[in-house]
């Protein structure tokens, strides 16, 4: 019997599901990736990522998975969980079956890394972005006070552009950056690093493969941003 597939997307908002914004590229991803494989359904939730019990679309995907033993797809793992136990909850309801465009050759270990990776690079944004904000503050002002105040206006320009910036940076290039930190920290040399970072699918700025230089460089600029 050969293997099937059965796709699920997901979107934060009723406004990106109306627009297709998101909707849109994660139907690219995996169009690129299972264009010519056999899709049985696919699924799609306007919901938060916050719980999996609360998205009836994702429910009836896993149901449909458990009784024809097909293969569920993502776009990206996000769109799955935000969560590690929830993701790992998935998989092992599954027995594995679980493939997603951003990981390649997903198993158990590379889940739950990646997963574990999500989690410290939303901590660190989060902290960036609020001591980036406060530091706006200081220099240009309270912004969030209500009333006309062309100073507190600019600020509020200001840190609004920043927000975009960094939501805006390579999500790619934090995950190289979070698993090359974390690979360091484990003892691996530069070498070492790269080809892990290649054989898990990652590609520099210019789409080549990862060398030893590069990861040093993507390992200066983490500690920058420390």
């Amino acid at each position: 019997m050969s293997k099937q597939y059965v796709i699920y997307y997901r979107v934060s908002t009723k406004k990106q599901g109306e627009s297709g914004l998101g909707l849109d590229a994660q139907r690219a991803y995996v169009n690129h990736f299972y264009h010519d494989k056999p899709i049985l359904a696919q699924f799609t939730d306007i919901r938060s990522g916050k719980t999996i019990h609360k998205r009836p679309e994702l429910q009836k995907a896993l149901t449909l998975c458990q009784q024809t033993l097909a293969t569920l797809v993502v776009a990206k793992i996000d769109r799955l969980s935000r969560n590690t136990e929830q993701a790992l909850q998935i998989y092992r309801e599954l027995d594995g079956r679980l493939e997603s465009c951003d990981i390649p050759n997903l198993d158990k270990f590379t889940l739950t890394l990646f997963m574990a990776i999500a989690d410290r690079e939303r901590e660190l944004i989060g902290l960036r972005t609020k001591q980036a904000l406060q530091q706006k503050i200081i220099q240009h002002g309270e912004w969030r006070v209500s009333g006309p105040n062309p100073k507190k206006t600019a600020a509020g320009l200001v840190g609004a552009q920043l927000v975009r910036e960094m939501a805006e940076e390579n999500e790619n290039n934090r995950r190289a950056r979070a698993m090359s930190t974390m690979l360091r920290q484990a003892g691996k040399t530069y070498d070492q690093i790269a080809q892990a970072l290649n054989q898990a699918g990652f590609r520099s700025a210019r789409g080549c493969a990862f060398q030893a230089t590069q990861v040093r460089r993507l390992l200066q600029r983490q500690a920058l941003l420390d």
